[in-house]
């Protein structure tokens, strides 16, 4: 995306307006405090990483930037506006699958991904404690050396019979 394509209004990358854009309605909907502790934004820039870290500045960049979301609203429909959202959304479930290290490969084929190994492992024996009642069926665990790199096979999900 550029910033043509949406009209970012800031200076900010269009992953970082559109960061910023989904924290306004999650604010919207749930008040800022609640939004900021549950729903933070993940900017990608260090500086608005900072910002974020901190309740009173995540606040001030609030205030002085929440007109702009309104702004680009009107300015590029609501339909788009939508369309632009969720596409963001997407894009930043994206980058955090790819960013994690540990996997499962279900029986299906689907992979699942975890930040830790120990939460992944926590994972795989709840779901083959669970086996039957319609949850993916872990197949085995996995891990990759670098973010978005290849999955290799640590070990099968269950103990051989």
């Amino acid at each position: 995306m550029n910033s043509n394509e949406i009209h970012n209004p800031t200076a900010w990358s269009d992953f970082d307006f559109l960061e910023f854009e989904a924290f306004v309605s999650k604010v919207e909907n749930e008040g800022f405090t609640y939004a900021a502790e549950e729903y933070p934004p993940h900017f990608e820039s260090p500086d608005l990483q900072a910002i974020a870290a901190d309740l009173g500045t995540l606040r001030t960049l609030y205030v002085e930037n929440e007109a702009k979301v309104d702004d680009w609203y009107t300015q590029v429909g609501g339909e788009r506006a939508c369309d632009l959202h969720n596409d963001h959304v997407d894009e930043a479930r994206q980058r955090r699958e790819d960013a994690r290290l540990f996997g499962i490969r279900c029986t299906d084929g689907f992979v699942l991904t975890y930040d830790t190994e120990e939460f992944r492992d926590s994972q795989a024996a709840y779901l083959l404690e669970n086996e039957g009642k319609g949850w993916r069926v872990p197949q085995a665990l996995l891990r990759r050396d670098v973010p978005g790199g290849e999955w290799t096979d640590e070990r099968p999900a269950a103990p051989a019979p």
